[in-house]
């Protein structure tokens, strides 16, 4: 037998041997990228923790090593739910509901900012969750209001920006428009209204303020409308929004803005004329919404 013109039909079989029994290599895949609500960063570093309960739109408990801790939200501030002397705010269960969606039972990243904790003793976070930044998703969505407290401001002006695109696109708690041909009732309410303040009213001026009532069975948003008495002092209301039911009192001077008080902080004496005075309410537009005597 001549071995040598054998030899290169031997390595050829060799050859094919080697290749059907090699496995084959699995082709790369790509991940498609997932649209989610994230900051112009990197995941960032934090505490790991474990959902435990969803208190509400805002606020959660967690268990790090063992222990539990309440955690409030950064930057965001969502419809309350729980209010010993309050009744259920408008759009607060389905804040909840979508927290509840995203965070519950689930392994959170934990964000600080400056402040450790807030009044109550809760922790001050940023929560992530699968990849998911839950503070800016709940803006963004319509599920919150974007609130700045400083010194934690890191991600104040992307939670602006989410809150403005939520309020133009009409999502969420910002769905407010009342059906076609329903008027707007917000009303000046002189039940919850003070225009003459205890003492002196230039010396006490948080304590002179007119209260506003929405009537209606539809949230209003209220943001830049334009409040003024006979005299032209002209107030500008902030971002706002008055649920149905709910009332909200203007006062003269200084202090922080909630849902239910807002503050005008006017420099000079006190607005509302003792011995009478005309309440103006006028949408941002200009055109007029109530006015009330006395």
């Amino acid at each position: 037998m001549n071995w040598k013109r054998l030899m290169p039909c031997l390595l050829l079989l060799a050859f094919l041997a080697s290749c059907a029994i090699a496995p084959s290599r699995s082709p790369t895949v790509t991940p498609s990228a997932q649209k989610t609500t994230l900051p112009p960063t990197s995941m960032p570093s934090g505490e790991i923790a474990k959902v435990v309960e969803v208190i509400d739109g805002d606020t959660i408990k967690v268990e790090i090593d063992g222990r539990i801790y309440t955690v409030r939200y950064i930057g965001i501030d969502t419809p309350e739910l729980h209010h010993p002397q309050k009744p259920v705010e408008y759009f607060a269960r389905e804040a909840y509901e979508k927290n509840k969606e995203l965070v519950e039972g689930k392994t959170v990243i934990l964000e600080k900012d400056v402040s450790e904790t807030d009044r109550y003793g809760r922790l001050l976070r940023y929560v992530y969750v699968d990849g998911l930044f839950v503070n800016a998703y709940l803006v963004e969505q319509g599920y919150a209001r974007a609130v700045t407290f400083p010194p934690d401001v890191k991600y104040a002006d992307l939670f602006r920006r989410l809150e403005k695109e939520a309020r133009e696109a009409g999502r969420g708690l910002w769905a407010l428009s009342p059906a076609p041909g329903q008027p707007l009732q917000i009303v000046v309410n002189p039940a919850c209204s003070q225009f003459d303040a205890p003492g002196n009213d230039n010396h006490n001026k948080v304590e002179e303020y007119v209260c506003f009532t929405n009537e209606g069975e539809s949230p209003v948003d209220m943001s830049r409308w334009i409040l003024r008495n006979k005299k032209g002092h002209t107030f500008i209301f902030p971002n706002f929004v008055l649920s149905p039911g709910a009332s909200v009192r203007v006062h003269t001077g200084c202090g922080t803005n909630t849902r239910t008080d807002l503050y005008w902080c006017k420099r000079g004496g006190a607005v509302w004329n003792n011995k009478g005075d005309t309440v103006s309410l006028l949408d941002s537009q200009g055109n007029p919404i109530a006015t009330y005597s006395y």
